[in-house]
């Protein structure tokens, strides 16, 4: 006789809406982990700058006269003034706006005017290579940006090989090399004003496909799904995606995606922000961007197979696909908003996982609950 599946108690309302624990959070989770923040080909020339707000923390993308493309937090160091407040080409120098305190490309500070008087731009007790802006250990992943904040994170391809060893199964060898963004109806963007952990708790689970996403539950109906769990990411399968949905001639496929596998999909989580979807036809990313405890940014982006899928022939299908999953992240976002509101209320504190359909988000809590210390107790 099999034992009665067990409800598990969810993450307490503090969890979601307090500040002191959404700093925890920045200092046990997000600072020690390989996180995403954004795309490296919002930056694609020396110069570009990409500014943008995490965890109350201003950081910026740049990319270098070398092409390199680095991560620095976005401050002066001489008083803490925002260096970069909006996308722009910076040519050859970054300039902060405060006192003219003016650096190279790869950070290092190159002129500091009249810091020993007026006209005066050098100090013997000042070494300039001491005070350069400070950048974080970034990589680059299939033109995703992952920073690690307090650089003692394990190895990067120790953290993604998990995760590309499953894929190489559906789209090969060949398939990161072939991913395309078309620059038009590729980019999907929200702010929410939720806690990030109830956006990724949201992903995990298609149990609420038939309430909150009708379209998408008919052509990926929820008992068509399934859930897998692993130690550094977690989410669903659907066995019936359905990839082409109209009369124009499918968008091109991955070259080694097994023929018999067509109509497969996979949406993990790679803890604790980046949500994926992975299809026949195309890939997405979602960072999840938590800026306060309760108001997150969802930037995401779609990714076509091969330089065919640009061409104006797949106009109309590229603009279905991205109206299709605009439309259903919109749907999330009125659910996790309202969800967010339920976390004030006194009647309230975390309420309960259900065994299966929930099995994926239940995980996810264990992970937080662990970085966090804290102690989930499991209820009948």
């Amino acid at each position: 006789m099999n034992p009665t599946p067990i409800l598990q108690k969810g993450l307490p309302n503090r969890f979601y809406a307090t500040r002191e624990e959404f700093f925890r959070e920045r200092e046990l989770i997000f600072s020690s982990m390989w996180i995403s923040i954004g795309f490296a080909s919002e930056v694609p020339n020396a110069g570009d700058t990409y500014p943008l707000e995490f965890m109350e923390l201003p950081l910026l993308i740049l990319r270098g006269e070398d092409l390199k493309l680095r991560v620095f937090h976005n401050v002066c160091p001489h008083r803490g003034h925002i260096l970069v407040s909006e996308s722009r080409n910076l040519k050859k120098f970054l300039r902060c706006p405060y006192h003219s305190w003016t650096f190279h490309l790869d950070g290092q500070l190159a002129h500091t005017p009249h810091i020993g008087g007026v006209g005066v731009r050098e100090l013997k007790t000042f070494d300039p290579s001491c005070h350069g802006m400070r950048e974080i250990r970034s990589m680059v992943w299939n033109d995703l940006v992952f920073m690690n904040i307090d650089g003692k994170a394990q190895p990067f391809q120790q953290f993604i090989q998990p995760l590309e060893d499953r894929w190489q199964s559906y789209w090969g060898k060949t398939g990161p090399s072939m991913l395309k963004r078309s620059q038009t109806d590729d980019s999907i963007v929200f702010e929410l004003e939720t806690n990030w952990k109830l956006v990724v708790e949201n992903y995990l689970e298609a149990y609420h496909l038939p309430s909150i996403h009708p379209e998408l539950n008919r052509i990926s109906s929820v008992k068509d799904h399934e859930i897998f769990i692993e130690d550094q990411f977690s989410g669903q399968i659907s066995h019936n995606y359905s990839y082409s949905s109209n009369d124009d001639i499918p968008l091109p496929l991955f070259p080694e995606w097994p023929s018999d596998q067509i109509s497969y999909a996979e949406y993990p989580v790679l803890y604790p922000n980046t949500l994926f979807g992975l299809q026949a036809d195309h890939f997405y990313v979602m960072v999840i961007l938590p800026l306060q405890f309760n108001r997150t940014r969802e930037e995401a982006r779609i990714y076509r197979v091969g330089e065919e899928s640009l061409e104006g022939s797949f106009s109309n299908q590229r603009t279905a696909q991205h109206k299709f999953w605009q439309s259903v992240f919109q749907e999330d976002v009125e659910a996790v908003s309202a969800m967010q509101k339920g976390r004030s209320s006194i009647g309230f504190d975390g309420g309960v996982l259900t065994p299966v359909m929930e099995s994926a988000t239940a995980a996810f809590h264990n992970w937080t609950a662990d970085k966090l210390k804290h102690s989930l107790n499991a209820s009948a």
